[in-house]
């Protein structure tokens, strides 16, 4: 029973620890990952890293246990899998295609961002609803740029970029997977679903790469959460 009581704080470590690895093998050429073979692995261990992150608010939720080294370790978890690994992972891309040296350093506004996203986020009341881009969603977008069906020009590049780095930072609401109880939220997944299922269908049938299929997703998500907000809106102005 006394491992149950540390079952939330060992998923983020967990979390912690994929994303180091990440960050391993991205920087360490003498694994012989080459290419998308690189990219995907690194994908695919920040992804994990993202279904770890929900399951110790899960469980911690259903075991209702509550602790103040259980959040900083979730912040510092955070911060390795989601901002420093899509960031890096970025400035790789970036070398290994010919864009303006100064383009290697805008990616760190990603760190940067998630850096005050997430100290926002430790010392906001608990809701069921975040206050700008969560980090994993960011993060999850970034990992696609490796395998874009399009070619992304530097201002495309630095757009995306800064954007996203505003989302991250902004008072936007963006809603969570915690909870469908209202109206509000059921319309929500409502949205989602119905976009967001065409999106997954077409790429299968597309045989579009894991990697841009988890960018779309997201951007999917940011759409439904800027509708709703939008149509509550308009709804309250009525």
């Amino acid at each position: 029973m006394k491992f149950i009581k540390h079952l939330p704080n060992f998923l983020t470590i967990c979390n912690a620890l994929l994303g180091s690895f990440a960050l391993f093998v991205l920087f360490i050429d003498s694994l012989e990952f080459y290419g998308d073979d690189k990219y995907l692995f690194v994908i695919l261990l920040v992804f994990f890293a993202a279904i770890f992150d929900y399951l110790d608010g899960f469980f911690a939720k259903i075991l209702n246990i509550k602790s103040k080294i259980g959040s900083q370790l979730d912040s510092f978890s955070d911060l390795i899998s989601f901002a420093i690994v899509p960031t890096f992972l970025v400035i790789d891309f970036i070398s290994e295609n010919e864009y303006p040296t100064y383009l290697k350093l805008l990616p760190l506004l990603i760190i940067i961002c998630s850096i005050y996203r997430l100290s926002k986020f430790n010392v906001l009341e608990s809701s069921i609803h975040f206050k700008g881009l969560p980090t994993p969603a960011n993060a999850l977008f970034f990992l696609g740029f490796p395998s874009f069906i399009f070619s992304l020009s530097e201002l495309i590049l630095v757009s995306i970029i800064i954007f996203f780095s505003f989302l991250l930072i902004s008072n936007f609401k963006f809603y969570s997977f915690k909870s469908f109880k209202n109206k509000d939220e059921k319309r929500f997944l409502l949205v989602l679903i119905l976009i967001e299922l065409p999106v997954i269908i077409l790429s299968f049938v597309k045989r579009v790469e894991f990697a841009s299929l988890l960018s779309y997703m997201v951007l999917v998500y940011i759409i439904s959460c800027f509708l709703i907000s939008g149509i509550n809106k308009q709804a309250s102005s009525n």
